[in-house]
């Protein structure tokens, strides 16, 4: 018996309201594989009034997980190797991702026959990366678009790093549950804490990442420093052309880090080793702000380019210290690094402390916070090292290292903020650095930016960085950075290919995010 005709009306409404409201809610299935991690998100975002007059967005991650191929043999990333680790566990990845999506019964979905709801975006990493791999990543995700007959984005993988701390803000006024939780609620308990005592007790309720800011990529592929203006607006202040920071900390970890803790390694991310070995007592979790490096930062110019002179004889020359030019260069300390780990083993230290010379002496207060004391035993090692004074040396040389490669970093960021300052408008001022990648989950990296910008006259910048498990490669960003893509009105065409090299300068040659009128990367939809 046929339904009458003013329910057939009412189902036939209902059905367009709950697509209308599905249209709000964005249900966003991602994939990440643009270099060795394999990597599958859900996720959920939709605007909210609940908390502020002015709409929010709100995130909730259904599902998150990432499969790192094995790459110890190599001492690093083999395309090869990479490729077929994503071939062997992208589909099973996806496959446990579609278990995770909500389940379904409206009349507007009933004519697909499955017993899930069916995403509403497909997103994939696009470029820059490793293109074969890209390229696995994007056929999967243009076969899904295909079966679900939905629209694909394919993402900027350093767009999405920037993003980040977006997404961390929109998955924090979420009230359902996340498969990431993040310790953003009680960073920001420490922003509280440290506003309220200067009477900024307003401010520091709810963190809200604005344009313009400051975005500072460092990952084991790019180091850059980019102006943000908008979505799709970037303009590089400063970046690299040789070796990024990332992989210089990883080559310069190598060496440094002892046997016995290379070896023992479950992956090839040896600068993170790097950073547990310099600081062994750094409690897992902490926010940096809660734990003393002991760090002096530089308080001039002069002081940021003075030589690096260790107690142990041997010394780094910071990068670039003879120029202001708008760069980042790590190799000349990467390989100083490396020639003074390989050379260990017989170097011989200094036998008379006081005539050792530490970097930054015009004052006490100001002396190496890396040097032990006069009176230690590193400050008298024989020339046949032991090894318990050896590691002592490899734990300096890696802090020195880490040290003189973040000042490095801090100083272009000054240098920008300093020409901002007596150029820009109020609009055009930049107040906050977001520093993303994976380079970004180094604890001592934050420290250093911060407190080089407080001795620099630039302490009411805001410095945000991502939870340490969002810094690396993932696909809740990829996730995320499509989402807002989709709702900005671009999408991507079927027939697209992967890009080895994309930069995100707007006003480069390939136009950045969105490309050229003659080769646009996106269309309007």
């Amino acid at each position: 018996m046929a339904e009458p005709r003013h329910k057939q009306e009412q189902n036939r409404l209902f059905g367009l309201v709950t697509q209308f409201k599905r249209q709000k809610e964005l249900l966003t299935l991602a994939i990440e594989t643009s270099c060795d991690d394999t990597c599958v998100a859900l996720l959920q975002s939709y605007e909210s009034t609940e908390r502020s007059e002015k709409p929010e967005m709100v995130a909730r991650l259904l599902f998150n997980k990432k499969i790192t191929s094995d790459q110890r043999q190599f001492g690093g990333v083999h395309p090869a190797v990479a490729v077929e680790w994503h071939q062997r566990h992208l589909a099973t990845l996806v496959e446990e991702a579609i278990r995770s999506l909500p389940e379904d019964n409206t009349s507007v979905h009933q004519q697909t026959r499955l017993p899930y709801r069916t995403p509403n975006l497909i997103a994939v990493t696009r470029g820059p990366g490793m293109p074969t791999s890209l390229a696995t990543g994007m056929e999967v995700a243009k076969g899904l678009a295909l079966a679900w007959g939905i629209p694909i984005v394919g993402v900027h993988h350093m767009q999405a790093h920037a993003l980040t701390p977006q997404l961390v803000e929109a998955l924090d006024r979420s009230a359902g549950p996340s498969v990431a939780s993040s310790p953003w609620g009680a960073r920001q308990r420490v922003d509280a804490e440290v506003k309220a005592a200067s009477g900024q007790q307003e401010e520091a309720r709810r963190p809200n990442l604005d344009y313009p800011y400051l975005n500072l990529l460092v990952s084991g592929g790019h180091t850059q420093l980019v102006y943000s203006a908008s979505l799709t607006s970037h303009l590089i202040q400063c970046t690299t052309d040789n070796i990024a920071l990332g992989d210089m900390l990883d080559k310069a970890a190598r060496k440094i880090l002892p046997p016995s803790m290379l070896n023992s390694g479950q992956n090839v991310m040896y600068a993170a080793a790097l950073e547990r070995f310099a600081f062994p007592r750094f409690p897992a979790g902490v926010d940096e702000r809660e734990y003393n490096f002991k760090y002096t930062p530089p308080a001039t110019r002069a002081a940021e380019i003075e030589q690096h002179n260790s107690p142990y004889g041997w010394y780094l020359s910071p990068p670039l210290y003879a120029s202001r030019k708008m760069e980042y260069n790590f190799t000349g300390l990467g390989s100083q690094a490396q020639r003074i780990a390989d050379s260990l083993d017989s170097f011989t230290s200094y036998e008379d402390p006081a005539e050792q010379v530490l970097s930054r002496e015009d004052s006490p207060e100001s002396r190496s916070d890396l040097a032990p004391s006069p009176d230690s035993s590193a400050a008298r090692l024989s020339p046949a090292l032991k090894e318990e004074d050896q590691i002592e040396q490899r734990r300096y040389l890696a802090r020195a290292t880490m040290q003189l490669a973040f000042e490095h970093l801090a100083s272009r960021i000054v240098m920008v903020l300093q020409q901002q300052a007596k150029t820009s408008g109020e609009q055009q001022k930049v107040k906050t650095l977001v520093v993303s990648g994976g380079v970004a989950s180094n604890q001592f990296l934050r420290h250093v930016l911060r407190r080089v910008l407080e001795v620099r006259g630039f302490g009411h910048i805001r410095i945000m960085a991502p939870p340490v498990d969002l810094c690396t490669d993932n696909a809740a960003m990829i996730a995320w950075a499509g989402s807002e893509m989709w709702r900005a009105g671009w999408v991507s065409k079927l027939d697209m290919l992967p890009i080895k090299k994309w930069s995100m300068s707007s006003t480069g040659e390939q136009g950045g995010i969105l490309g050229t009128p003659e080769k646009p990367f996106y269309v309007r939809r």
